[in-house]
């Protein structure tokens, strides 16, 4: 219960991430990607984070109701720094709050306790697992959700040195408690990226029919071969928040036992790029997949 508890604090999304952990399904497919005997899927899942998020990344937090009322909204700094090898990591966040509050956490995890076969863990968190693609898109997640057990989500993409995350907290009864939007920049910050604008937007969607690349990873850490991708706004009953600078995420407003679900984030990065960022469970609430899109207009 005090883990739970803790992770309804501002601390809830670790490395920019949620918290959850991961389960084995099969799908069918093409082949897997070959991975090279030197290199386990564990080992390469966590060099497929590290590779893109080390460093001070500087931004903010907004919090809403599953309506879209602002509940809370701060600045943060998560900074990690590791050694030569990028096997032992620490990890640093603090929150600064416009009332003078400030909160600070530290954390060190390393390569032999926390790259595991069913995805990397984080030290506060025995349950929550991370599976990164290799171009820095990933997701925190519980791999095989049990009834009545507290759900959190968290998905996030990078474009550079800019990236953001969307936190996504489930109760108990399996209807959505919050969700949260995190814009981080890092290194310069004189041409600023993100807006200061936090409050939901009025709906809308990227126009037109978009296509790119696809790469997927599977909750045994197995891989997909890279392949061509199209993409277009459809409607759904999954319910959507309008996050300000772009940003969409579509989530059920409820997980149902005994039916699959997905949480997905859209980013209108530009005119001419998008991103999408999927995470698939089936029936029986395992996860099946993560998987990422990168995008141009079809013209």
């Amino acid at each position: 219960m005090v883990r739970w508890l803790m992770m309804l604090g501002p601390w809830t999304l670790l490395l920019g991430v949620a918290l959850v952990q991961p389960g084995l399904s099969q799908v069918k497919g093409p082949a897997l990607e070959h991975v090279s005997p030197s290199k386990t899927r564990s080992e390469r899942n966590w060099n497929a984070f590290w590779r893109h998020h080390l460093g001070e990344w500087q931004g903010s937090w907004t919090r809403y109701t599953p309506s879209g009322e602002v509940i809370e909204t701060f600045a943060s700094s998560r900074r990690f720094t590791a050694d030569s090898a990028q096997t032992k990591v620490v990890q640093r966040n603090i929150y600064d709050y416009a009332d003078g509050r400030s909160i600070r956490r530290e954390w060190n995890f390393n390569s032999v306790d926390h790259s595991l076969a069913s995805g990397f863990a984080h030290p506060v968190s025995d349950t929550m697992r991370g599976l990164a693609l290799d171009n820095g898109a990933a997701a925190w997640m519980i791999p095989h959700l049990e009834r009545n057990q507290i759900a959190p989500f968290e998905l996030f993409l990078v474009d550079g040195d800019i990236r953001h995350s969307v936190g996504v907290l489930y109760g108990t009864d399996g209807h959505l408690v919050r969700t949260t939007s995190i814009r981080e920049e890092r290194g310069d910050r004189s041409s600023k990226s993100w807006t200061n604008f936090i409050d939901q937007e009025e709906p809308w969607n990227p126009n037109g029919r978009w296509q790119g690349k696809e790469s997927q990873i599977r909750a045994d850490l197995s891989r997909m071969p890279t392949k061509q991708s199209s993409w277009q706004w459809k409607e759904t009953e999954q319910t959507n928040h309008f996050f300000p600078d772009g940003i969409i995420l579509r989530c059920p407003d409820q997980i149902v036992a005994g039916q699959p679900f997905s949480v997905r984030v859209v980013w209108l990065v530009n005119n001419d790029a998008l991103q999408t960022l999927i995470v698939d469970y089936d029936s029986e609430a395992q996860l099946v997949a993560v998987t990422h899109q990168s995008l141009t207009p079809d013209l």
